[in-house]
Protein backbone atom coordinates (compact mmCIF):
# COMPACT_ATOMS: atom_id res chain seq x y z
CA UNK A 1 0.00 0.00 0.00
CA UNK A 2 1.24 3.50 -0.93
CA UNK A 3 0.63 6.67 0.96
CA UNK A 4 2.14 10.08 -0.44
CA UNK A 5 2.33 13.01 2.34
CA UNK A 6 2.87 16.46 1.39
CA UNK A 7 1.97 17.85 4.67
CA UNK A 8 5.30 19.01 6.39
CA UNK A 9 5.71 16.03 8.91
CA UNK A 10 8.57 16.29 11.56
CA UNK A 11 11.08 13.42 11.81
CA UNK A 12 9.53 12.01 15.12
CA UNK A 13 6.23 11.54 13.63
CA UNK A 14 7.25 10.41 10.49
CA UNK A 15 9.08 7.34 12.24
CA UNK A 16 5.72 6.84 13.78
CA UNK A 17 3.84 6.67 10.49
CA UNK A 18 6.39 4.30 9.04
CA UNK A 19 5.79 1.87 11.78
CA UNK A 20 2.50 1.67 10.66
CA UNK A 21 3.80 -0.80 7.87
CA UNK A 22 2.36 1.70 5.26
CA UNK A 23 4.86 2.62 2.07
CA UNK A 24 4.91 6.80 3.06
CA UNK A 25 6.70 8.80 0.61
CA UNK A 26 6.93 12.55 1.99
CA UNK A 27 7.24 14.61 -0.81
CA UNK A 28 7.12 18.61 -1.63
CA UNK A 29 4.07 19.73 -3.04
CA UNK A 30 5.67 21.48 -5.68
CA UNK A 31 7.30 17.97 -6.57
CA UNK A 32 4.41 15.87 -7.13
CA UNK A 33 3.67 15.04 -10.59
CA UNK A 34 1.02 12.30 -11.93
CA UNK A 35 4.52 10.06 -12.59
CA UNK A 36 5.35 10.48 -8.83
CA UNK A 37 1.43 9.44 -7.52
CA UNK A 38 1.16 6.33 -10.10
CA UNK A 39 -0.10 3.34 -8.00
CA UNK A 40 -0.59 5.78 -4.44
CA UNK A 41 -3.68 5.01 -2.89
CA UNK A 42 -3.59 7.32 -0.02
CA UNK A 43 -3.06 11.21 -0.02
CA UNK A 44 -2.10 13.33 2.88
CA UNK A 45 -2.36 17.28 1.99
CA UNK A 46 -4.42 19.44 0.10
CA UNK A 47 -3.46 18.31 -3.49
CA UNK A 48 -5.40 19.67 -6.93
CA UNK A 49 -8.54 17.36 -7.07
CA UNK A 50 -8.16 17.72 -10.78
CA UNK A 51 -4.83 16.04 -10.60
CA UNK A 52 -6.01 13.37 -7.52
CA UNK A 53 -8.95 12.85 -10.38
CA UNK A 54 -6.28 11.88 -12.72
CA UNK A 55 -4.82 8.38 -10.46
CA UNK A 56 -7.38 5.68 -10.57
CA UNK A 57 -5.34 3.89 -7.53
CA UNK A 58 -6.08 6.45 -5.22
CA UNK A 59 -8.97 5.77 -2.68
CA UNK A 60 -8.38 8.00 0.23
CA UNK A 61 -7.45 11.62 0.51
CA UNK A 62 -6.89 13.01 4.00
CA UNK A 63 -6.47 17.12 4.12
CA UNK A 64 -4.66 18.64 6.28
CA UNK A 65 -7.06 21.77 6.56
CA UNK A 66 -10.47 22.01 8.06
CA UNK A 67 -11.64 23.86 4.53
CA UNK A 68 -12.78 21.37 2.21
CA UNK A 69 -15.08 23.66 -0.40
CA UNK A 70 -12.90 23.03 -3.87
CA UNK A 71 -12.87 19.35 -3.61
CA UNK A 72 -16.58 18.93 -4.48
CA UNK A 73 -15.96 17.74 -7.67
CA UNK A 74 -13.98 14.60 -6.48
CA UNK A 75 -14.18 11.33 -7.75
CA UNK A 76 -16.89 9.11 -6.02
CA UNK A 77 -14.54 6.44 -5.68
CA UNK A 78 -12.01 8.29 -3.64
CA UNK A 79 -13.17 8.72 0.23
CA UNK A 80 -12.24 12.55 1.45
CA UNK A 81 -11.70 13.60 5.47
CA UNK A 82 -10.58 16.72 6.40
CA UNK A 83 -9.30 18.09 9.74
CA UNK A 84 -12.67 19.58 11.19
CA UNK A 85 -11.98 20.41 15.12
CA UNK A 86 -8.22 21.00 14.76
CA UNK A 87 -7.80 24.58 14.32
CA UNK A 88 -11.17 25.82 16.64
CA UNK A 89 -8.84 26.76 19.65
CA UNK A 90 -5.97 28.75 17.64
CA UNK A 91 -8.56 30.58 15.28
CA UNK A 92 -11.53 31.73 18.23
CA UNK A 93 -7.76 32.64 20.07
CA UNK A 94 -7.11 35.52 16.75
CA UNK A 95 -10.74 36.23 16.57
CA UNK A 96 -10.86 37.28 20.60
CA UNK A 97 -8.08 38.78 19.86
CA UNK A 98 -9.57 41.41 17.11
CA UNK A 99 -12.38 41.84 19.15
CA UNK A 100 -10.35 43.14 21.85
CA UNK A 101 -8.19 45.37 19.60
CA UNK A 102 -10.51 47.08 18.45
CA UNK A 103 -13.04 47.23 21.45
CA UNK A 104 -10.41 48.58 23.82
CA UNK A 105 -9.25 50.77 20.87
CA UNK A 106 -6.12 49.02 20.66
CA UNK A 107 -5.49 49.82 17.27
CA UNK A 108 -6.91 53.49 17.37
CA UNK A 109 -4.02 54.14 19.98
CA UNK A 110 -1.50 52.27 18.29
CA UNK A 111 -2.16 54.70 15.58
CA UNK A 112 -1.78 57.57 17.85
CA UNK A 113 1.70 56.27 19.30
CA UNK A 114 2.98 56.85 15.72
CA UNK A 115 2.18 60.73 15.88
CA UNK A 116 3.42 60.84 18.98
CA UNK A 117 0.08 61.61 20.70
CA UNK A 118 -0.86 61.19 24.40
CA UNK A 119 -4.55 61.38 24.21
CA UNK A 120 -7.91 59.86 25.99
CA UNK A 121 -9.92 58.26 23.07
CA UNK A 122 -12.89 58.13 25.74
CA UNK A 123 -14.65 55.15 26.75
CA UNK A 124 -15.38 51.53 26.49
CA UNK A 125 -17.60 49.16 26.20
CA UNK A 126 -16.72 45.84 29.00
CA UNK A 127 -16.93 42.20 27.62
CA UNK A 128 -20.56 41.34 29.37
CA UNK A 129 -22.75 44.55 27.79
CA UNK A 130 -21.91 43.42 24.22
CA UNK A 131 -24.17 40.83 22.31
CA UNK A 132 -22.24 38.20 19.53
CA UNK A 133 -23.72 36.69 16.50
CA UNK A 134 -21.96 34.06 15.65
CA UNK A 135 -22.36 32.65 11.77
CA UNK A 136 -21.53 29.69 11.52
CA UNK A 137 -21.39 27.40 14.56
CA UNK A 138 -18.96 24.04 13.82
CA UNK A 139 -15.70 23.86 15.68
CA UNK A 140 -14.25 27.52 15.14
CA UNK A 141 -17.36 28.99 15.64
CA UNK A 142 -18.27 27.35 18.51
CA UNK A 143 -14.73 27.79 19.84
CA UNK A 144 -15.45 31.60 19.62
CA UNK A 145 -19.05 31.16 21.33
CA UNK A 146 -17.67 30.03 24.18
CA UNK A 147 -14.83 32.08 24.85
CA UNK A 148 -17.20 35.21 24.06
CA UNK A 149 -19.49 33.28 27.16
CA UNK A 150 -16.96 33.02 29.31
CA UNK A 151 -16.33 36.68 28.83
CA UNK A 152 -20.21 37.49 29.89
CA UNK A 153 -21.32 38.08 26.57
CA UNK A 154 -24.71 37.44 25.06
CA UNK A 155 -23.89 34.84 22.28
CA UNK A 156 -26.38 34.15 19.59
CA UNK A 157 -25.49 31.45 17.18
CA UNK A 158 -26.62 30.65 13.50
CA UNK A 159 -26.38 27.49 11.66
CA UNK A 160 -28.32 25.24 9.37
CA UNK A 161 -30.84 23.71 11.49
CA UNK A 162 -31.75 24.24 15.44
CA UNK A 163 -30.78 21.42 17.34
CA UNK A 164 -29.54 20.40 20.29
CA UNK A 165 -28.42 23.86 21.26
CA UNK A 166 -25.26 24.44 23.72
CA UNK A 167 -25.47 26.47 27.05
CA UNK A 168 -23.30 29.18 26.19
CA UNK A 169 -25.74 30.15 23.25
CA UNK A 170 -28.72 32.45 23.92
CA UNK A 171 -30.92 31.73 20.94
CA UNK A 172 -29.80 29.85 17.54
CA UNK A 173 -30.92 31.35 14.24
CA UNK A 174 -31.01 29.77 11.17
CA UNK A 175 -29.38 31.46 7.44
CA UNK A 176 -33.15 32.15 6.95
CA UNK A 177 -33.92 34.25 9.98
CA UNK A 178 -30.68 35.78 11.35
CA UNK A 179 -31.56 39.30 10.46
CA UNK A 180 -33.93 38.80 13.15
CA UNK A 181 -30.98 39.71 15.74
CA UNK A 182 -28.56 41.10 13.22
CA UNK A 183 -29.22 44.65 14.44
CA UNK A 184 -28.80 44.27 17.46
CA UNK A 185 -25.23 42.52 17.83
CA UNK A 186 -21.85 44.32 18.79
CA UNK A 187 -19.66 41.56 16.65
CA UNK A 188 -20.75 39.47 14.33
CA UNK A 189 -18.13 36.73 13.86
CA UNK A 190 -18.35 34.61 10.19
CA UNK A 191 -16.47 31.31 10.34
CA UNK A 192 -18.76 30.28 7.15
CA UNK A 193 -17.29 27.52 4.79
CA UNK A 194 -18.03 28.42 0.85
CA UNK A 195 -21.10 27.06 -0.36
CA UNK A 196 -23.82 28.80 -3.25
CA UNK A 197 -25.46 29.54 0.33
CA UNK A 198 -22.60 31.72 2.07
CA UNK A 199 -20.88 33.26 -1.22
CA UNK A 200 -22.07 37.00 -1.00
CA UNK A 201 -23.95 36.24 2.03
CA UNK A 202 -22.98 39.85 3.55
CA UNK A 203 -23.41 42.40 0.72
CA UNK A 204 -24.33 45.98 1.25
CA UNK A 205 -27.95 45.37 2.30
CA UNK A 206 -27.52 42.97 4.78
CA UNK A 207 -24.10 44.67 5.98
CA UNK A 208 -26.04 47.50 6.17
CA UNK A 209 -28.80 46.05 8.52
CA UNK A 210 -25.52 45.68 11.36
CA UNK A 211 -26.20 47.53 14.14
CA UNK A 212 -24.39 51.28 13.66
CA UNK A 213 -20.67 50.84 14.97
CA UNK A 214 -20.51 47.17 15.02
CA UNK A 215 -17.50 44.82 14.12
CA UNK A 216 -17.71 42.48 11.74
CA UNK A 217 -15.03 39.14 11.87
CA UNK A 218 -14.16 36.93 9.15
CA UNK A 219 -12.24 34.02 9.55
CA UNK A 220 -14.05 31.55 7.06
CA UNK A 221 -14.33 32.13 3.16
CA UNK A 222 -13.87 35.63 1.84
CA UNK A 223 -16.48 35.30 -0.61
CA UNK A 224 -19.08 35.70 1.96
CA UNK A 225 -18.73 39.22 2.03
CA UNK A 226 -18.23 41.35 -1.11
CA UNK A 227 -16.11 43.73 -0.75
CA UNK A 228 -16.63 46.21 -2.79
CA UNK A 229 -19.84 46.69 -0.70
CA UNK A 230 -17.71 46.27 2.84
CA UNK A 231 -15.24 49.10 1.45
CA UNK A 232 -18.38 51.02 0.70
CA UNK A 233 -19.94 50.65 4.37
CA UNK A 234 -16.95 51.13 5.79
CA UNK A 235 -16.41 54.71 4.06
CA UNK A 236 -20.09 55.57 4.74
CA UNK A 237 -18.89 55.13 8.58
CA UNK A 238 -21.89 52.76 9.08
CA UNK A 239 -19.49 50.03 10.98
CA UNK A 240 -16.69 50.55 13.68
CA UNK A 241 -14.15 47.87 12.15
CA UNK A 242 -14.45 44.91 9.99
CA UNK A 243 -11.22 42.64 11.00
CA UNK A 244 -10.43 40.11 7.90
CA UNK A 245 -8.18 36.71 8.10
CA UNK A 246 -9.65 35.84 4.49
CA UNK A 247 -11.05 37.54 1.74
CA UNK A 248 -12.22 37.58 -1.62
CA UNK A 249 -8.90 37.12 -3.61
CA UNK A 250 -5.47 35.85 -1.99
CA UNK A 251 -2.99 37.23 -2.37
CA UNK A 252 -5.02 40.30 -1.77
CA UNK A 253 -3.61 42.61 -4.55
CA UNK A 254 -1.44 45.78 -3.30
CA UNK A 255 -4.31 47.72 -5.12
CA UNK A 256 -7.18 46.49 -3.71
CA UNK A 257 -9.13 49.27 -1.50
CA UNK A 258 -9.09 47.17 1.44
CA UNK A 259 -5.50 47.86 2.64
CA UNK A 260 -6.71 51.37 2.92
CA UNK A 261 -10.15 51.25 3.98
CA UNK A 262 -10.39 53.14 7.48
CA UNK A 263 -11.39 50.33 9.89
CA UNK A 264 -10.68 47.23 8.22
CA UNK A 265 -7.52 45.45 9.65
CA UNK A 266 -6.51 42.60 7.60
CA UNK A 267 -4.65 39.85 8.23
CA UNK A 268 -2.93 37.18 5.24
CA UNK A 269 -4.65 34.32 5.94
CA UNK A 270 -3.07 32.85 9.15
CA UNK A 271 -5.32 32.64 12.20
CA UNK A 272 -5.63 28.53 10.77
CA UNK A 273 -2.64 27.11 9.05
CA UNK A 274 0.60 25.55 11.55
CA UNK A 275 1.44 28.57 12.87
CA UNK A 276 0.32 27.30 16.65
CA UNK A 277 2.33 24.37 17.15
CA UNK A 278 -1.36 22.75 19.01
CA UNK A 279 -3.05 22.91 15.45
CA UNK A 280 -0.03 20.80 13.89
CA UNK A 281 -0.28 18.43 16.39
CA UNK A 282 -4.23 18.20 16.01
CA UNK A 283 -3.57 17.82 12.32
CA UNK A 284 -1.12 15.02 12.31
CA UNK A 285 -3.16 13.19 15.39
CA UNK A 286 -6.49 12.90 12.91
CA UNK A 287 -4.51 11.59 10.15
CA UNK A 288 -2.54 9.17 12.41
CA UNK A 289 -5.97 7.92 13.78
CA UNK A 290 -7.41 7.61 10.54
CA UNK A 291 -5.06 5.73 9.13
CA UNK A 292 -5.52 3.31 11.75
CA UNK A 293 -8.55 2.88 11.03
CA UNK A 294 -8.09 2.77 7.26
CA UNK A 295 -5.55 -0.67 7.57
CA UNK A 296 -8.20 -2.01 10.06
CA UNK A 297 -11.04 -1.57 7.65
CA UNK A 298 -12.57 0.95 10.34
CA UNK A 299 -15.04 3.95 9.57
CA UNK A 300 -12.86 6.59 8.88
CA UNK A 301 -13.32 9.98 10.85
CA UNK A 302 -14.07 13.87 9.92
CA UNK A 303 -15.65 12.30 6.11
CA UNK A 304 -16.54 15.58 3.90
CA UNK A 305 -19.58 15.52 2.03
CA UNK A 306 -18.12 16.26 -1.30
CA UNK A 307 -21.59 17.24 -2.85
CA UNK A 308 -21.71 20.58 0.18
CA UNK A 309 -18.13 20.76 0.57
CA UNK A 310 -17.57 20.37 4.69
Amino acid sequence: MKAFCVTPVTDDRKHLLEKTGVEITFIEKQEVTPEVLQGAEIIFGNLSPQLINTIDSIRWVQLDSAGADSYKGLRDDITLTNCSGAYGEAISEHMLGCVLAVEKNLYAYHDRQKERSWENLGSVPVMRNLKVLCVGMGDIGSSFAQKMHLLGCTVYGVRRSVHDVPDYIETMYTMDNMNDILSECDIVALSLPQTSETIGMFDYQRLSMMKKDAVIINVGRGSAIVSTDLVRIMKEGHLKAACLDVTEHEPLPKNNPLWTCPGVYITPHISGRFNAEVTYDKVLDIFSTNLEHYLNHEPLEHIVDKTIGY
